[in-house]
């Protein structure tokens, strides 16, 4: 029985001994690929300044290859520790040998198989990264919906398809006979003695070795996990592209292509335009079918009147997005329960709106849509998670203020690798995207962090810092990050006291402390903002600059009814103005994030051709709101949009837009409900020829 056990306690220190060395050729192996990513796609001349960065990138790397590592070395791990437990029970010697003299047939081929394809994602995505510049992502699956012949061809012609397979082959008898000498002809180091080690000691020793596997497995022992959020490190891009790996961005890339659901005309078909897109330009622009142009897409251009202010000024632009703004906690508003603080002040001082809606009821939706100037179609993926990911838009806000000779920047208060926002922004002509790192470096520094990113605060002083160093005007689109769980805010910031009313307490759904923190963080926000908006206020700069507030949702505390659909998905837009073109919005005006844009252009530029689908919140007409729920609401009711007109609900207000109840289906909402199911279906076709165009791009570009 001693010797038996002693066999099998020296037979699993030698697999474990013998796994971690393939780990750690592997683990080399993946810094020679980045070698090599790096001296055959790097610019040294861009990268001679950024060595620390680049170290850094290498240093990511080898964390993001040991977690496809550790990913792999799940199943023996917890073969050996499974069999640790048999070697208790008397009786399991003879099965005990029989399952160690297979575990090694089993461990060469699987090695091989696992780490042949880790090997080759890599060179796919080496070729991936030679054509899109960016790591794989879900146009891999293009491969397969596009035309797949055309592609091959392509590839055969660009590429020495021959000798990669040639290579992989060499590099698949080269794998499997080197792991067959290290499992079976490598020397025993230091074998174990039957009395070195108690058996209980070695069991609980293997159990937590596939403990501390699945740690690694995850990447961090932070909040979150090891993510391609995390290559954010750098000012270049390429340093970002250079810290993932293949295997990791296939893995999401596939994640990403699971949750995909839609075509790219399911709109067009739900509401009834599949086989007529002109139609859906026809309804949405109210005008007959016979003058909507070849190109339907024209319809979409506008121009600026002309502005000599803004010929003179030149204004800057902002545009801040803040996290989790709603509008609707704006009615609780009172001394004792004071949420939105010093921010009230210039709310009465300059213009706002709460009958507004977010494009979605996520970050990443509104965010996206913010920087293609477009609503969320309901039938559809998030832009930056779907084929559009790398599609350069034409009502890009960024686009339109650089033909007018302004400098675009997405500015985030955090890592702006999150959800490959970073890749988007540049996509759609952001000159700089500067997330936590940049912003800390411009502040020289930063006393505290939040687990999201960096603090309002921080946020701020960048924004103001950005503006006073400028020399040409500037437009930037910012994401703060503060208010979000879980609700941390600055050892430097007192939270004042605030009493949650009665009514509001008893509709709370999560604990109270919970809401506590919700709150406080909120008023954090609104405070900051608000010091932010008085330092403007106080300084040059607010004779030239023009600052729109939003948030990118609300939040979800209590529960809403049915009749909130507007209060659900409620934001605020401020804008505050120079006081040479300072003007007020009717309170009561329905609008929606799409709308941002068109205003902004109107004020501050001139003469400027622009595409939008939006209005100007400013000129005459009919005003609206749209979301991604099938909702459109305006001063008469709404309507829940559906696939059949007869399954619309037609909606009414009761009290001061209040409520939304079932209301009569009169011909000014079924107009409405036109207006809502035209526009996704124009998005629909929008979408499709701006990927259209970029491939024929794409296509012209390899032919030369």
């Amino acid at each position: 029985m001693k010797t038996s056990r002693a066999q099998w306690l020296n037979q699993s220190w030698l697999y474990l001994k013998r796994i971690l060395i393939v780990n750690a050729v592997f683990i080399v192996i993946g810094f020679l690929w980045r070698v090599a990513f790096y001296l055959y796609y790097g610019n040294s001349q861009e990268l001679s300044q950024l060595h620390g960065d680049v170290l850094h990138a290498f240093v990511l790397g080898a964390r993001f290859d040991s977690t496809v590592l550790f990913y792999i070395n799940a199943i023996p791990f917890l073969i050996l520790f499974l069999l640790s437990l048999f070697s208790f029970w008397k009786g399991f010697e003879g099965f005990l040998g029989k399952v160690f003299s297979r575990f090694t047939k089993f461990l060469i081929p699987y090695y091989t198989v696992m780490l042949l394809i880790v090997t080759f994602i890599s060179a796919v995505d080496f070729g991936f990264y030679s054509f899109y510049q960016d790591r794989i992502n879900v146009l891999i699956f293009g491969f397969f919906t596009d035309d797949t012949t055309a592609l091959i061809k392509t590839m055969w012609r660009n590429y020495p398809i021959i000798w990669i397979f040639l290579g992989l082959g060499v590099f698949t008898y080269c794998l499997w006979k080197g792991l067959k000498i290290n499992f079976t002809e490598g020397r025993e180091w230091l074998p174990l003695k039957s009395h070195a080690v108690s058996y209980p000691i070695f069991v609980l020793f293997f159990f937590a070795l596939f403990l501390l596997n699945g740690v690694g497995a995850r990447g961090s022992l932070a909040l979150f996990p090891l993510s391609e959020m995390d290559t954010g490190i750098s000012k270049s891009i390429f340093v970002n592209h250079l810290c993932f790996n293949g295997t990791r961005a296939f893995t999401r890339a596939i994640e990403l292509k699971s949750l995909q659901t839609s075509k790219w005309d399911s709109n067009l078909r739900h509401y009834g335009y599949g086989d007529n897109p002109a139609l859906a330009f026809a309804d949405f622009y109210q005008i007959p079918l016979e003058k909507v142009p070849a190109d339907p897409l024209e319809l979409m251009k506008h121009k600026t009147a002309p502005n000599p202010w803004a010929e003179k000024t030149r204004p800057h632009v902002v545009v801040l997005t803040m996290e989790s703004l709603g509008a609707y906690w704006f009615k609780y508003q009172d001394p004792s329960f004071d949420l939105v603080g010093n921010f009230k002040k210039h709310l009465h001082e300059d213009t706002y709106l709460t009958h507004f809606l977010s494009s979605t009821n996520a970050t990443i939706g509104s965010l996206s849509c913010l920087m293609i100037g477009s609503p969320q179609r309901p039938i559809s993926e998030f832009l930056t998670e779907s084929d559009y990911l790398q599609v350069p838009f034409r009502s890009s806000p960024a686009r339109v203020f650089k033909s007018a000779g302004y400098k675009a920047r997405f500015l985030y208060g955090g890592n702006p690798g999150w959800r490959e926002v970073n890749k988007f922004a540049l996509m759609q002509d952001f000159d700089t995207v500067e997330g936590e790192t940049e912003i800390a470096e411009g502040l020289g520094g930063l006393k505290e962090k939040h687990d999201w990113g960096i603090y309002d605060e921080d946020v701020f002083d960048y924004v103001f810092k950005t503006l006073s160093d400028a020399k040409e005007p500037q437009f930037l689109l910012t994401m703060t990050t503060t208010n979000h769980p879980p609700y941390q805010l600055p050892a430097s910031y007192k939270s004042p006291e605030l009493k949650v009313p009665d009514e509001l307490a008893s509709r709370l759904i999560v604990d109270k402390a919970l809401a506590a923190q919700r709150f406080a963080t909120y008023r954090y926000s609104t405070d900051k903002l608000a010091a932010f908006l008085d330092r403007i206020k106080k300084s040059p700069l607010k004779d030239k600059v023009i600052i729109a507030v939003t948030g990118d949702h609300t939040f979800w505390i209590v529960n809403f009814t049915e009749q909130e659909l507007l209060q659900k998905g409620s934001v605020p837009f401020y804008i505050y103005m120079p006081e040479a073109i300072r003007k007020k919005l009717d309170p009561e005006t329905f609008g929606s994030q799409v709308d941002i844009a068109p205003t902004l252009y109107n004020l501050a530029l001139s003469n400027q051709e622009y595409n939008s689908l939006g209005r100007d919140l400013f000129s005459k007409g009919d005003d609206f709101a749209v979301n991604a729920s099938n909702l459109i609401v305006d001063r008469t009711g709404g309507v829940l949009a559906a696939g059949k007109a007869i399954d619309d609900h037609a909606l009414d207000w009761q009290g001061s837009y209040e409520r939304l109840v079932p209301g009569e289906n009169t011909e000014h909402k079924k107009s409405l409900s036109v207006k809502y199911k035209s526009l996704m279906g124009v998005l629909d076709y929008y979408f499709m020829k701006e990927k259209q165009d970029k491939k024929g791009m794409q296509h012209a570009n390899s032919r030369r």
